[in-house]
């Protein structure tokens, strides 16, 4: 098959993937329940469409939203805009930002590098568009774009640094990823099934791990991309695969800790008892941190079109293609609240304070908190 044949099959693969069923699968009944916890919507903010798996920016007592041509920051206590910014082209990937720079890519290729105020410090054109929001780093800002290369600027002036790319395959699977930053190093998951890790200073690799090994015949088969963001908590570092794994290492030795079979949609999520993933069909499982055995798995929302899991107070939360929000026990895998925002959930929600804050693909965005 020609290149072209394969990136249409990817497209075709990716409208399952992202929540859109085969109707050989009809999306489960929502389950009857008691809820356990209260969760509540503490405020929500309407943006244009959120196309290009958009993920919010969080620092601090703020988040960046994009949606459509547009870009705004909001307090995160109480959703109101501090200011809002127009581009000429549609932001795609997400927003980065450590407090002072943001950065955003847009359809047209361009990185849009603005500061604290909103106001355009530099841009650059890119190979071509990004693939998952940008990480700010070390006065660095460093994207990782669609032909899987990653490269680096400066801050400041946007200055090229260096660059970081890996062969392109002809067919990869189109779900939300993204990088992962920690003290020198940037945690990259690649399509090959690995996780390469790269010294911010420089972009040279300095050790690299298997999440899981290609099998079967075809190229469809053989698809294992990482998927998500590789998650780091503690001395832990955990990643998944597409038609892998979910595998965990120790982030101070490299050595592997556990690894187990699983089919995973998006990145893990990870907390001090239990590391979570999903898979393809809307299964949800919980491992034990610790040894990888595995705790639960609860499968009354399959072929929902599940988003990553996240982290709340006493939860662990999963959006779904009806934008309704499932709360889990992380006990036991139950469903012990649900609430429903406006549109698609097919991005990670982001961790914060009492709650998280959700995008759906309409735009809306939604901090939802639990008591």
């Amino acid at each position: 098959m020609k290149k072209f044949s394969l990136t249409l099959a990817a497209a075709a693969l990716a409208a399952v993937l992202v929540g859109c069923s085969s109707p050989k699968h009809e999306p489960a009944e929502l389950v009857s329940f008691t809820p356990a916890i209260n969760v509540s919507e503490v405020w929500s903010v309407s943006m244009p469409n959120a196309d290009g798996f958009l993920v919010p920016g969080l620092f601090d007592e703020s988040v960046w939203v994009a949606g459509g041509k547009e870009l705004a920051r909001l307090d995160a206590r109480t959703g109101n805009k501090e200011w809002t910014v127009s581009f000429d082209s549609p932001v795609v990937g997400g927003v980065g930002t450590d407090g002072y720079n943001t950065a955003v890519g847009l359809e047209n290729g361009e990185l849009i590098v603005l500061n604290a105020e909103g106001k355009e410090d530099w841009k650059s054109k890119l190979t071509s568009e990004l693939a998952g929001p940008p990480v700010i780093t070390n006065g660095l800002v460093i994207v990782r774009t669609k032909d899987m290369r990653v490269s680096a600027f400066e801050a400041s002036s946007g200055e090229q640094q260096w660059t970081f790319q890996r062969n392109q395959p002809a067919l990869t699977v189109r779900v939300p990823i993204s990088m992962t930053a920690r003290d020198n190093f940037l945690f990259v998951g690649q399509p090959n099934g690995n996780v390469v890790i790269l010294d911010v200073n420089n972009g040279r690799p300095v050790f690299e791990f298997p999440v899981a090994q290609a099998k079967g015949i075809t190229e469809v088969e053989r698809l294992i991309d990482v998927v998500g963001a590789p998650v780091l908590n503690a001395d832990m570092l955990c990643a998944a695969a597409y038609q892998g794994a979910v595998t965990c290492i120790n982030s101070t030795n490299g050595q592997m800790m556990w690894t187990q079979n699983v089919d995973a949609i998006a990145g893990p999520a990870v907390d001090e008892d239990n590391v979570y993933v999903v898979d393809v069909t809307g299964v949800v499982r919980a491992y034990y941190r610790e040894s990888g055995e595995l705790r639960w798995e609860n499968k009354t929302m399959t072929y929902r079109g599940l988003s990553a899991p996240v982290i709340m107070p006493g939860t662990v939360a999963v959006g779904d293609n009806e934008g309704y929000v499932h709360l889990l026990s992380p006990r036991t895998g139950e469903e012990i609240a649900r609430t429903r925002l406006s549109g698609p959930i097919v991005t990670k929600a982001q961790s914060f304070s009492a709650g998280a804050i959700f995008q759906t693909s309409k735009g809306d965005v939604a901090y939802l908190a639990t008591r």
